[in-house]
């Protein structure tokens, strides 16, 4: 099982956009293995690319033997925090966080998530 935030959308948000994003607290594989690119892939723009230059900075102004280890321990720390960045750049974006649930999946999340939350309806598909 994995843990959920959900994070609803601002109030102007209408259409398909209207439903909940839920954000799995967990370890990112893909920010892991390709580091400030996975964030940028996942969505978190803003993260991503002021990581990507943090990282080309570093691999500038020092060695290859220096730069390896950091480089590898930053893609680490990414891929650990990314979904507080993902939460992070959702709420700059004027989402507001709400309680999260307990799923094995997100589409599993967004049902429990609305189980609990019934006054909060999602719009019909037609």
């Amino acid at each position: 099982m994995t843990f959920y935030s959900a994070l609803l959308p601002p109030d102007q948000a209408d259409g398909p956009d209207a439903r909940p994003v839920m954000v799995a607290c967990r370890l990112s594989w893909l920010v892991l293995v390709a580091g400030w690119l996975g964030l940028v892939l996942r969505g978190c723009i803003i993260s991503g690319f002021v990581a990507g230059g943090g990282f080309i900075l570093l691999r500038q102004f020092l060695p290859l033997t220096l730069a390896l280890p950091l480089l590898a321990g930053g893609h680490l720390f990414l891929a650990l925090n990314a979904a507080e960045l993902r939460q992070w750049e959702l709420r700059l974006r004027g989402y507001r966080p709400a309680r999260g649930v307990y799923a094995t999946g997100p589409q599993a999340a967004l049902l429990r998530w609305m189980e609990q939350n019934r006054a909060r309806s999602l719009p019909s598909v037609s």
